[in-house]
């Protein structure tokens, strides 16, 4: 009976096979395949994380078409002496033996030796070749890169729609945003052909709900869950870097976990961490929103409350300016002065007149007399002069009442400059009184305390208990009694 034979014995015959348990089953292939040789493997590091809680460094070891998980355990790393720390992408050599961890029914290396081979993988020089290309057409250029709409009304999602990522999204966005209308574009996330699905599902969306069509999208999710670094390796394909480049919208990428990086993460106009936290970027929450507004709406409230206030004082104030209070009564006072004044000028200038008539009587009467007495050429110069004064007494007081209706509304406007001249003053007086009044304070919340003699309480030494205190208010007092 040779070794496969004494391993699985119902594979002799082809008549009845003796079922056995899945255990007897693992420890069969267990103990087949840790009767291995050991073994030196070389491959690209993927999935590398942290040393876990006891030590041990567990990573995946691959090429281009499959991958083995190596598990490297604390006392191995540190037996070896020369022992280099690698991060994903480093090209390394593994020896080490295969072994079976039965409850996953998994296989992996257990690594008895790690060492760098001097340079990077294959996977990541094509990554770092392809990033350099894009970077040197500028489709890495930050200004590319265009803002993600706060409130988007529909949202498109480039992923597996069978996947753990599409459930995280559609509950995320259900909770934080109920009524958004939510479009899925179903590829496959990994695998043979996953990068051209993916850039074709981009072009899809672009092409039926691009800017310009009836319903279209303000923002795409372009990613899937965790996964090792091959699995990833889709998103980091010429084909999906460029399609998303191009996409007309806006797209933000989320590959992965936290440490994951692919290619769409620099041609994107926005890169998250998860696709938990994407939903979570591509659109705010509703609840916060309600809150914010309401507070912008109380503050504005306040704050127009607080100016209708403001505002109501200063009419009250300018309510309390005689001008403004009662303008007509000043008015008339102002043309009853007008008119007085008038009165006056134009007793003024009868009575002026009439000192010129008794003159001329005067003069007439003295010419009478010298005409008697002197030469009759002398008495008849003194007529034509009488005559040139009469004339020009008339016409000066001619001149004058004629002026007397138009001196009057020169008057009242002199009047009426002066008059507003003395409301703005008193306008001016009064709002630095107010400024200077120490009852204003009261309306900002402050308080005024006097004892029962006036005097105004500064120092609460000055009294004692028992001592009647009054507080004057904005509006109203208030009287109380010192306890202590």
């Amino acid at each position: 009976m040779d070794r496969d034979d004494a391993l699985f014995p119902s594979m002799r015959s082809h008549g009845a096979r003796e079922a056995i348990s899945v255990s007897e089953a693992t420890y069969r292939i267990k103990v087949r395949l840790e009767d291995m040789a050991a073994m030196t493997v070389e491959g690209d590091v993927t999935n590398c994380r942290p040393p876990n809680a006891s030590g041990h460094l567990y990573f995946t070891l691959g090429d281009e078409s499959a991958k083995l998980n190596v598990a490297f355990f604390r006392f191995r790393r540190e037996a070896q002496k020369d022992f280099r720390a690698f991060r994903n992408g480093d090209r390394v050599r593994v020896t080490g033996r295969i072994s079976v961890y039965a409850a996953s029914g998994s296989y992996h290396l257990v690594a008895e030796r790690v060492e760098p081979c001097g340079g990077l993988g294959d996977l990541l020089i094509r990554f770092e070749k392809l990033r350099q290309k894009l970077i040197a057409e500028g489709l890495t250029d930050p200004a590319r890169k265009r803002p993600i709409p706060v409130l988007p009304r529909r949202i498109g999602v480039v992923t597996a729609a069978t996947g753990a990522a599409v459930r995280d999204i559609l509950s995320i966005l259900g909770r934080r945003f109920p009524n958004l209308h939510i479009l899925v574009a179903n590829c496959r996330v990994q695998g043979t052909g996953a990068a051209e699905e993916i850039a074709a599902a981009v072009r899809l969306l672009n092409r039926r709900f691009g800017p310009g069509s009836a319903e279209p999208l303000d923002a795409m999710i372009v990613g899937r869950g965790g996964g090792s670094y091959e699995e990833l390796w889709c998103f980091s394909e010429e084909v999906v870097a460029r399609a998303v480049a191009e996409s007309a919208i806006p797209v933000i990428s989320a590959v992965g976990h936290e440490p994951d990086i692919a290619m769409t993460d620099f041609v994107a106009d926005l890169r998250a961490p998860t696709p938990s936290a994407a939903a979570e970027l591509i659109c705010a929450n509703r609840d916060e929103l309600v809150k914010s507004v309401t507070h912008a709406r109380d503050a504005l409230m306040g704050a127009m409350r607080t100016a209708f206030i403001a505002a109501r004082e200063k009419v009250r104030g300018a309510e309390a300016v005689p001008l403004l209070r009662d303008p007509e009564r000043i008015l008339e006072g102002l043309f009853q002065r007008t008119e007085g004044a008038a009165l006056r000028a134009e007793t003024c200038c009868e009575r002026a007149l009439q000192r010129c008539r008794r003159s001329q009587q005067e003069l007439t009467l003295a010419f009478e007399r010298l005409r008697g007495s002197v030469l009759p050429e002398a008495a008849r110069a003194l007529d034509r002069t009488l005559a040139r004064m009469e004339t020009a007494v008339r016409r000066r007081l001619e001149a004058e009442k004629a002026a007397l209706p138009h001196a009057e509304p020169r008057m009242l406007q002199a009047l009426l400059r002066r008059s507003e001249a003395a409301a703005s003053a008193a306008q001016s007086l009064s709002a630095r009184l107010e400024a200077l009044n120490p009852y204003a304070v009261l309306r900002r919340g402050y308080s005024l305390t006097t004892d029962a003699a006036g005097r105004t309480v500064t120092d609460a030494a000055r009294v004692a208990p028992g001592d009647l205190l009054t507080t004057r208010l904005a509006e109203g007092s208030v009287t109380s009694v010192v306890q202590g």
